[in-house]
């Protein structure tokens, strides 16, 4: 596997990994310094040993003997020493059940709804989406906004403060809250698509891996709402643009203009 497809697979698990570890623990802060670590212990074990056969199992596991050993550096009270020592990691979590549909076994969609809590302000829910599911680094996500690094760092984490504090369990909300905050999801994934189609860092145009996981999570969330028309004209635009991804550049990586374009690539 080379470097490169090593980075696109342990981007695309990122989130999931993510929400299944604050789906167990909480500690949504803690949680993810926790997949950090798993993911840097990944990029330097995995060239040399080989992949896992169940990566994403790999990285739940080393994620949480990560976390639990910051949280008893953290919490050093003998009741949560105790509490900590007891936590197992059920199967359920390492792999998803057979049975089970994408929208239910992928937490990619519970963290998606989740980072856009109504107690946020629709700027934080767009930002700590972005990073938390998104992938994009906080660099990244200040520049899409026009502020500071500096500034984004500390809405991030205020938001991710704001969800710890409102108490609110690490699962698929009811209908109505779904409602209430499929405006900032749509938003967010339409971001996430526009990053990965005119990159605003980095040496290449596109960061094919970024739409690809925004058209796959509007695919989630169109089986969620397969009679929401803003849904569905969302990921329709995004396969309608990606459609013509092939053709847009040229072996150089220049723009090729539309007229131009090889329409049998489209």
């Amino acid at each position: 596997m080379s470097d490169a497809e090593l980075g696109d697979l342990l981007r695309r698990l990122t989130p999931q990994v993510l929400g299944a570890v604050v789906r167990r623990y909480g500690h949504f802060d803690t949680a993810e310094d926790a997949v950090q670590e798993a993911l840097i212990a990944a990029a330097m074990q995995w060239p040399k040993d080989g992949l896992p056969d169940n990566p994403r199992g790999w990285l739940i596991t080393v994620a949480s003997r990560r976390l639990t050993d910051l949280l008893r550096s953290e919490q050093a009270r003998q009741r949560r020493e105790e509490t900590v020592a007891q936590w197992k990691l059920p199967e359920e979590w390492l792999t998803p059940a057979a049975d089970k549909p994408p929208s239910d076994s992928d937490d990619t969609l519970i963290l998606l709804f989740l980072c856009c809590h109504p107690s946020l302000s629709p700027a934080s829910q767009i930002a700590l989406t972005l990073r938390a599911v998104g992938g994009l680094t906080t660099a990244e996500v200040a520049r899409a906004f026009l502020v500071p690094e500096a500034t984004m760092t500390r809405r991030i984490s205020r938001a991710k403060q704001t969800i710890k504090d409102s108490g609110v369990p690490f699962g698929m909300p009811p209908a109505a809250e779904r409602a209430q905050r499929l405006g900032a999801v749509l938003h967010v994934l339409y971001l996430i698509f526009n990053e990965g189609y005119v990159s605003t860092s980095g040496p290449s145009l596109q960061r094919t891996e970024l739409s690809a996981e925004a058209i796959r999570l509007a695919r989630m969330v169109y089986r969620l709402l397969p009679d929401d028309s803003e849904v569905a004209g969302l990921l329709a635009l995004m396969l309608l643009t990606d459609a013509r991804r092939l053709a847009r550049t040229g072996p150089d990586g220049a723009l090729i203009p539309m007229a131009e374009q090889d329409r049998s690539l489209w």
